[in-house]
């Protein structure tokens, strides 16, 4: 049985459409999906939406809709965009589906048994947009920092669930394993929050005050919280309760999520799994935020963009090199539409894809499209591979891209420094096979390597070298030497087309 990775987004809020930071969310998710079946694992890559919770009961009586009709459409679109980014995941996760109710009810059961759960009064703080109870040391100028709104305040009765009975037992998680979340500067912030010392959490929200969600466990005066009922889906996909099943499968081997939601992911949600008996996750990816001209995008402001809005201008595969190069996951990255375009036509049009046709061109025009005779396996090609895999696995996409594009830098200095058509013209035949045979066949290594990042891109490449696209091991792929002796190559097609600044 081959071993598994068990990889997960955060499930997106339907209260608004999909914007690019959701669209970036998944694309990390997707190459890291795709790199480890590469590797020969079984993959399980799970993403979805959260339907629940008081700002879509808000969201959707503004709207004239119930809650359910609203969250029904809303998730679509969200669905629907993950299927236009091309995005390989193997379930798509909504906390209206009754498996999720089932799942939330046999946890809160679970956590409730271990004496972890308990009822009482409360008056605090609660940020709609966040969906949290909030502190004043949480607050700026009295009102949250991401939404900039003041909290409204709430006095009911709720259910609670008993975080700080597991303060000491996240210290020992975050001491023994340092590389439970990162990058770091995000792992510093969760253990600070440790410091300061952790207050419980309330679990559940009054009818009175919300009548949207799973409702407590015996308890239909009361709606689970919308986190303790979000954070469950990790579970829900993999068949929760079903304990054989999850034995199999548990625990996630990498949670993909926001820097505006670590707190949840880094410290309730462990919380949650210990109270619970069950293993907490291998690791926590922590992602920035992308920004418009230097400001956050919101609505206001008019500057939000859209999955469909990058799609348009650049494609599905620049839409995804893009935001891989431009965001590097351990900070934030800023869009521009002109910066964009520039990166666009500098490193796709103009590098990868002219040597591709290039070479693919030359081939044709000197060698009859046939594969010339092996050469020995020249500097840099294993480097670039040890650098590759090193990225990929610490989640530096920007970095792997960059070991790809040495090769790509290299290849075009090649045909610039070797003039194959010079060679061709002065009848060189031996010395234009070698040097075309190392073009095509490094070509060959850069599309494998975009495989799990711009996979439509390196299936369109590898057809055009008329090279096997079938998935091999990592082993295979990277050995010198894939393309064979006398194989014909495909006719050259444009890969980017250049853009222009409208």
């Amino acid at each position: 049985m081959s071993e598994k990775f068990y990889v997960t987004t955060s499930i997106a809020y339907v209260n608004a459409p999909p914007h690019i930071g959701f669209a970036l969310e998944l694309i990390y998710a997707d190459a890291v999906a795709r790199y480890h079946r590469f590797a020969g694992k079984q993959v399980i890559f799970t993403t979805g939406t959260d339907d629940h919770g008081q700002k879509i009961a808000r969201k959707a009586e503004a709207a004239g809709q119930t809650p359910q009709q609203f969250a029904d459409e809303m998730s679509a679109t969200f669905r629907e965009s993950a299927r236009r980014l091309g995005i390989s995941n193997t379930d798509f996760i909504r906390t209206t589906e009754p498996r999720h109710a089932k799942a939330v009810e046999k946890f809160w059961r679970r956590v409730q048994a271990a004496g972890h759960i308990e009822k009482k009064a409360y008056v605090g703080l609660y940020c709609v947009g966040c969906e949290e109870f909030k502190t004043e040391k949480d607050l700026v100028d009295g009102k949250c920092p991401i939404h900039d709104t003041l909290p409204e305040r709430v006095e009911e009765e709720n259910y609670f669930f008993k975080l700080t009975s597991f303060a000491d037992k996240l210290k020992d998680l975050y001491a023994a394993r340092t590389d439970f979340v990162v990058p770091n500067s995000r792992s510093n912030e969760v253990e600070q929050l440790l410091k300061d010392g952790l207050e419980d959490v309330s679990i559940s929200r009054s009818r009175k005050q919300l009548n949207w969600g799973i409702a407590v466990p015996d308890d239909d005066t009361q709606v689970i919280y919308v986190w303790f009922d979000a954070l469950v889906n990790y579970l829900t996909a993999l068949g929760f309760p079903d304990e054989k099943n999850l034995a199999k499968l548990w625990p996630a081997d990498l949670h993909i999520i926001g820097k505006d939601i670590n707190r949840f992911h880094t410290i309730l949600w462990p919380a949650m799994l210990m109270a619970a008996g069950l293993e907490v996750p291998r690791q926590v990816g922590v992602h920035g935020w992308i920004h418009s001209e230097g400001k956050k995008m919101s609505k206001s402001l008019g500057n939000v963009v859209t999955p469909d809005e990058l799609i348009r201008d650049f494609g599905v595969e620049g839409t995804r090199y893009l935001l891989l190069h431009e965001v590097p996951f351990r900070g934030d990255g800023d869009y521009t539409k002109e910066k964009f375009i520039e990166r666009y036509n500098s490193n796709l049009a103009n590098n990868l894809g002219n040597l591709v046709n290039r070479v693919c061109s030359m081939t044709w025009k000197y060698l009859e499209g046939s594969v010339p005779a092996k050469t020995a396996e020249p500097e840099g090609i294993g480097a670039a591979w040890h650098e590759y895999h090193q990225a990929m696995r610490t989640l530096e996409f920007d970095t792997a891209l960059a070991a790809i594009w040495k090769l790509v830098d290299g290849a075009n200095q090649l045909v610039d420094h070797s003039k194959p058509w010079v060679l061709a013209k002065e009848g060189k035949t031996p010395e234009l096979a070698q040097t075309m045979y190392q073009l095509l066949e490094t070509i060959r290594h850069v599309a494998w390597m975009l495989a799990p990042l711009l996979p439509g891109s390196a299936k369109n490449i590898l057809e055009q070298l008329g090279s096997d696209a079938a998935e091999g091991s990592w082993e295979k792929l990277a050995a010198w030497g894939g393309l064979e002796e006398g194989s014909k190559i495909g006719q050259a097609v444009p890969l980017f087309p250049r853009l222009e600044i409208k």
